[in-house]
Formats: structure tokens, sequence, C-alpha cells
């Protein structure tokens, strides 16, 4: 059995990393593009055939989902079938993710796994991390405790030579 598991400690509570791996806006911003499949609730479409290490976009049926914890796929990429894990758990400091892909049906050779196994620890310790920093970034009220904003402008006196 052939398995890539990943994991990366975030900065960031276990709800907003959840919102990162399961918007499809937010997680084709760090990973990849999502699509539903018309007609089939819980199968999606990842089109991750230009990622280092998969051939071909990934059928995906969601198998398992426990907000905001655990999401399980039934993967079919090429000829191969893999389970795809995501777990969050909370931390001290924020969350840890750890991603795990076991091959289940078909092979990897050990070059492709390798540049897999790349692909997800850079979107993970990269791009993830940057689009959680940005979505705490827009929950933050930088004007919290200022008094009302006015559409009257100041008034200031001017000094010096009158005309």
């Amino acid at each position: 059995m052939i398995e890539i598991d990943v994991q990366v400690d975030l900065f960031h509570p276990a709800d907003r990393v959840w919102h990162a791996l399961t918007d499809r806006a937010l997680l084709a911003r760090w990973f990849t593009e999502v699509e539903p499949m018309a007609g089939s609730r819980g199968r999606l479409l990842l089109f991750t055939a230009g990622l280092p290490g998969f051939d071909a976009a990934v059928d995906a049926e969601v198998t398992d989902r426990r907000e905001p914890e655990l999401i399980a796929l039934r993967c079919l990429e090429g000829g191969r079938r893999s389970r795809l894990a995501c777990a969050v758990a909370p931390t001290a400091e924020g969350c840890r993710l750890s991603v795990r892909e076991v091959l289940e049906h078909g092979s990897w050779n050990d070059e492709q796994r390798e540049r897999r196994e790349e692909s997800y620890r850079q979107a993970l310790t990269g791009r993830l991390p940057a689009i959680l920093d940005w979505l705490a970034f827009q929950q933050v009220d930088l004007r919290r405790g200022e008094p009302g904003m006015t559409t009257e402008m100041p008034v200031t006196e001017v000094v010096g030579d009158e005309p």
C-alpha cells in the first residue's frame, strides 16, 4: 500500500481552516479548482492535471464529512483509486491539518509519488497559510472603538496672511 502523509501546524482556528478546505472559491486559490459533478450529490471534479504528481483531473466522492474536523474522499485519477482524508485538530496555537492519501488500486512510481507529496506540502505550507492570513485580515475590524463615520468635512482654520 502506497501512501502520502503531510501535516502542517497552522496559527489559525480550525473553523477558518475548514472554511478554506471546503469553500470551492478558496480551495481554488490555494490548491486547485473544483466543480460539483452534475446530478451526483457529493461528487466533485478536481482540476489537478497541471499539478506536479497528478496525471489527470480527479473524480472525487465525499465519503465522510464531520465539520470542522474531517473530510474524506474516494478518488479516481488516471486508472488509479485512492482515499484522501483531510483532518483538522485544534492545538494550543491554532490547529494541525493532516492530509493523507492512500492508494488502493493502481500505482505511482517513486518520482510521481514524491512530486505529488511535494505538491501537497507546497500547498499546505505556502499557499494555504497565505489564504488563511487573508481570511483573518478580512475578519479584523480596524475601526472598532472609533466613533461613527461622518459625511461632514472637518473645518480647519487657515493660518497666515489673508488675501
